[in-house]
C-alpha cells in the first residue's frame, strides 16, 4: 500500500456543518412555494413537465452523459501521455479520495474556473485559462476541491434536483446549500494539500487573474477583506451560487489553524 492509499480521505472530514440541513430546508421550502402557487393557479405544469422537473432520473442520466461525451469532443483529455504532470496531481487525488471513476478535462477558455459534473462516475473540466494562471499547487488545491465535489455527493444532487431551480425563488434558497457545498469543497483541497498559501492565493488569482495577481497590494487587500464583514455584503451574497471570494479565505483560515499544526503566521 502506498501513502496515498493510507492517507485516505472522506466525505465527513471536510463537509461543513449544516450542509444537509441547509439543502433539506431548501428543498422543502421550494416545495411549499409551488404547492402554493399552484393553489392559487398562479404555476401550472403540463403532465410532461412535471416528469421532466420531479421524475425522470433516466433523463438526468442521459443528459449528463451526453455532456460528458461532448467533453470528449471537444476538449483535452488529461491522461498519463497527455499533460503527464497535471495527470499525475489528479490521479493522487484521486486515489486519496478513493474516486477511481473520474476523467480530467482541459478545455479552451481564457476565463479562471472549472467545474464537475457526473453521477455514477465524473468529468471534472479546467479551463485553458486556470491551467495557465496557477502554480501545481495551486492546481493541485482546485483538483482537489473539484474531486470534493464527486466524493460528497454534490455532483448527484445538484442533478437530480437541479430541476426544482425553475420553481419561482428556486436558486434562490437552493443556493444556500450551494455555498456551503462549496466552503466543504474548499476544505477538501486544503487537506489535500496542506498548503493554505496555495490556497488563499488561488482565492485570489480568481478574483483579479494571475497577472494583475503580480501587482497586488497584499495588505491592501487584508483591509478589503475586514472592511467586507458588514451585513450589506452578507446579505449581497445570497445571491450568488458561490461565496464570496473573501469569505471563503476566511474560512479557509479558521479551517487551517483549527485543524493544521505549523499554521503559517503570515497569511493573516
Amino acid at each position: 500500500m502506498n501513502m496515498d492509499e493510507e492517507n485516505k480521505v472522506e466525505a465527513w472530514m471536510f463537509r461543513v456543518k449544516g450542509e444537509f440541513s441547509s439543502l433539506l430546508i431548501g428543498l422543502i421550502t421550494i416545495f411549499v412555494i409551488a404547492i402554493s402557487l399552484i393553489a392559487l393557479g398562479q404555476l401550472f405544469f403540463s403532465t410532461l413537465q412535471m416528469v421532466l422537473l420531479f421524475g425522470s432520473f433516466l433523463t438526468v442520466y442521459i443528459f449528463i452523459k451526453l455532456v460528458q461525451a461532448q467533453y470528449l469532443g471537444n476538449s483535452i483529455r488529461v491522461h498519463d501521455e497527455q499533460f503527464p504532470e497535471i495527470f499525475e496531481i489528479f490521479k493522487k487525488q484521486a486515489v486519496r479520495l478513493n474516486s477511481p471513476r473520474v476523467a480530467l478535462y482541459i478545455e479552451q477558455d481564457p476565463q479562471l474556473k472549472a467545474s464537475t459534473i457526473g453521477i455514477g462516475n465524473a468529468a471534472v473540466v479546467l479551463s485553458s485559462g486556470l491551467v495557465e494562471a496557477l502554480s501545481p499547487n495551486e492546481l493541485a488545491f482546485v483538483i482537489g476541491h473539484e474531486l470534493a465535489h464527486f466524493k460528497a455527493g454534490h455532483t448527484k444532487i445538484s442533478s437530480i434536483f437541479g430541476s426544482a431551480r425553475g420553481i419561482p425563488y428556486g436558486n434562490f434558497f437552493l443556493n444556500f446549500w450551494g455555498r456551503n457545498a462549496e466552503y466543504s469543497a474548499d476544505r477538501c483541497g486544503l487537506i489535500l494539500t496542506k498548503d493554505i498559501d496555495s490556497a488563499i492565493t488561488t482565492m485570489i488569482k480568481l478574483a483579479v487573474g494571475a497577472k494583475l495577481f503580480e501587482e497586488l497590494n497584499l495588505k491592501g487587500y487584508i483591509a478589503q477583506i475586514k472592511k467586507s464583514k458588514n451585513t450589506s455584503v452578507k446579505l449581497s451574497e445570497t445571491m450568488g451560487t458561490h461565496p464570496f471570494i473573501t469569505n471563503r479565505i476566511i474560512n479557509l483560515l479558521k479551517f487551517w489553524r483549527t485543524h493544521f499544526k505549523g499554521t503559517n503566521e503570515n497569511a493573516e
